[in-house]
């Protein structure tokens, strides 16, 4: 595939997977916990509010993400953020560790701003690695990357939360 000759694609594609992986993950933790620890309307108000948390920030931070986006490099946006979701991810994980759910579930939200702040980086910067004669496919690609992320995490983390 030719996409792959292209300096910076293949790490690119990895940052995208690991990020989408992990991101998932959480949240179908967090989901796990709530409908294992929860029921009645307990368990519906906190899946609401749990689902507000993850797609709010995405709301709230679209103008300040774009500024962000065009005042700084996007190469720069995507490994600041993905710094950032390594730390929460770390944050969240000791969290679990703990014993400490309600901080877990704190950190859900600052994780969903660090992808509203990731998410027009990661998808603006193709363009500029590949160029615009691959750049249909390297977003299909892009596409194709995500959505397995979503599916392996799906099922890894569901039976590892199960187990």
């Amino acid at each position: 595939m030719k996409l792959l000759k292209y300096a910076g694609f293949v790490p690119y594609l990895w940052i995208l997977f690991l990020n989408a992986m992990v991101d998932l993950a959480h949240k179908i933790t967090i989901q796990n916990v709530l409908f294992k620890s929860f029921e009645g309307s307990t368990l519906v108000v906190l899946t609401a509010l749990i689902n507000g948390m993850i797609l709010l920030p995405f709301i709230f931070l679209f103008s300040p993400s774009a500024f962000l986006n065009d005042k700084f490099s996007r190469t720069n946006v995507i490994r600041w953020s993905s710094l950032v979701a390594v730390g929460i991810s770390v944050l969240i994980l000791l969290s679990y560790m703990l014993g400490a759910f309600y901080v877990a579930f704190g950190l859900t939200l600052i994780l969903a701003a660090q992808s509203a702040i990731y998410s027009p980086a990661k998808y603006s910067i193709i363009k500029s690695i590949v160029g615009t004669a691959q750049l249909g496919m390297a977003n299909g690609v892009v596409q194709g990357i995500t959505i397995v992320a979503i599916l392996f995490s799906s099922l890894g983390f569901s039976l590892l939360f199960e187990w």
